[in-house]
C-alpha cells in the first residue's frame, strides 16, 4: 500500500494499492475474490489445484437478484497442495505479501493453514477470518500476535452450479469487525469492496453477531442429513419444528450469558423459533423473506458430506452442546445432530427417511 496504512487515506480512487490474498478459496472465497476484482482491487487467490483449474476454465459470479460478473482479467491464481515444500515454492509466485489476507478455510482447517499464512503476510498485514462459529479466530490471533486479526461474518449461501461459476443464492451483507484501534481502516476497506455483488457493513459487536449467525446455521446439519435444499427443508413442518428446538436451546444459552443478539435476518432472532413452529400455510405467509432463497441452495455441510469431508459440526451444533454443558442446561436436539453427523463422518450412513423419523421422535419428546 505504498507505505500507507489503510486508514491514512479517504481517497476512493486508490483501490489498486491494496493487495488482497484470498487464502483457502472454496465457494465463499472464490465469490469474494471475484467481487474484489469487480471493484478493481489487486487480488491473489490461493486454493487447491482442482479449484484453480476450474477458475482457469471459467470464472464468473451471479446472485439471486440477477447481477452477473465475468472475470475476464484473472487475478493471480496460486495452486497449493498439502506438501509444505511445494506450498512455499508456489507462494513465491505471489506479486507481493498481502495487505489484507482473507482466511476462507473451514474452522477445522485453521491450524493447518497457519504455516501457509506465514508465507503470505508481513507484520503489517490485516488478517480477516471468515469462518463460521464463535471465536474460531482465536488460534489465528495467538499465532500472529504482531498482526491485527479481525472477523468477518458471511451471512449468505454460495453454490457452484457449473465449472468456475459461483452463485449467491440468499440475502445478507458481509460484515467486518471494527474495534477502537482499527475502526478507520476497516471502514475504509468496507467502502473499497462494497458493491452490488457484495454489500458490506461493519460492526463493533462481532461476538454477538457470530452467536446470531450461529443460530441461523444450526439448521445446516438438518439440511445435510435430510439431503434436500434449504427451501424445501423450510417448507417441511417436521424439519421446521426441529430447527425451532435447536434455536431455542441456543437462546437459553445466550440469555444466561447475557448476550443480546442483533437482528441479522428478516425477523428478530428470538421470534424465529415461534415463526418456524407455525403451520406451513401460515409460515409461508409470514416468512416470505425467509423463503426468498434460490430453490437449488444447499448448505456447505451437505457439500462436505457428499464429498466425504469432515464437517464443522463441532463449531456449530457442537458449540451449543458444549456451552450448554458448561452452564448446566440441556440441549438434546443439538446433541442428536452432533451424534448423527459424527456417525456419517465415521462411515455409517444415515439415510434421509431414517433421519426424518429421528426428527419426528425428537419433536414428539419435546411437546
Amino acid at each position: 500500500m505504498s507505505g500507507k496504512r489503510l486508514s491514512d487515506t479517504d481517497d476512493d480512487s486508490v483501490t489498486h494499492q491494496t493487495h488482497h490474498i484470498v487464502l483457502g478459496a472454496g465457494m465463499i472465497g472464490c465469490y469474494l475474490a471475484a467481487s474484489f476484482v469487480h471493484v478493481n482491487q489487486a487480488v491473489s487467490v490461493v486454493a487447491r489445484p482442482n479449484i484453480i483449474a476450474r477458475l482457469k476454465q471459467n470464472y464468473s459470479i451471479s446472485d439471486y437478484q440477477g447481477n452477473h460478473f465475468s472475470v475476464t482479467s484473472l487475478p493471480t491464481l496460486i495452486s497449493i497442495d498439502s506438501s509444505k515444500a511445494s506450498q512455499k515454492s508456489s507462494l513465491s509466485a505471489l506479486p507481493k505479501q498481502a495487505d489484507v489476507l482473507w482466511l476462507t478455510v473451514k474452522c477445522i482447517s485453521i491450524d493447518d493453514a497457519i504455516a501457509t499464512i506465514r508465507e503470505c503476510i508481513s507484520e503489517n498485514t490485516l488478517i480477516i477470518c471468515c469462518q463460521n462459529g464463535v471465536n474460531s479466530h482465536l488460534n489465528v490471533q495467538h499465532a500472529f500476535p504482531n498482526n491485527t486479526v479481525i472477523r468477518a461474518m458471511v451471512p449468505f449461501n454460495v453454490i457452484s452450479d457449473k465449472v468456475g461459476h459461483f452463485y449467491r443464492g440468499s440475502q445478507g451483507h458481509l460484515v467486518l469487525e471494527r474495534n477502537e484501534s482499527i475502526s478507520d481502516s476497516v471502514h475504509w476497506i468496507a467502502r473499497q469492496i462494497n458493491s452490488k455483488h457484495l454489500p458490506v457493513d461493519t460492526s463493533f459487536e462481532m461476538t454477538a453477531l457470530q452467536w446470531a449467525k450461529l443460530q441461523l446455521n444450526l439448521g445446516n446439519a438438518v439440511c445435510a442429513l435430510a439431503d434436500i435444499p434449504v427451501k424445501e427443508m423450510l417448507e417441511n413442518s417436521d424439519y421446521r419444528r426441529f430447527i425451532s428446538r435447536l434455536m431455542q436451546e441456543l437462546l437459553v444459552i445466550t440469555h444466561k450469558r447475557k448476550i443480546k443478539l442483533p437482528k441479522i435476518a428478516s425477523l428478530p432472532n428470538k421470534w424465529i423459533p415461534y415463526v418456524l413452529d407455525l403451520p406451513t400455510w401460515l409460515f409461508k405467509l409470514v416468512a416470505q423473506q425467509m423463503l426468498a432463497i434460490d430453490p437449488k441452495v444447499r448448505t456447505s455441510m451437505w457439500w462436505d458430506l457428499q464429498e466425504n469431508r469432515l464437517t464443522e459440526i463441532d463449531f456449530l451444533n457442537g458449540k451449543v452442546t458444549t456451552s450448554a454443558s458448561e452452564l448446566g442446561v440441556k440441549a438434546p436436539a443439538n446433541e442428536l445432530l452432533v451424534k448423527l453427523i459424527k456417525q456419517v463422518e465415521n462411515g455409517k450412513k444415515v439415510n434421509a427417511s431414517a433421519f426424518l423419523k429421528e426428527v419426528k421422535n425428537a419433536n414428539e419428546l419435546s411437546k
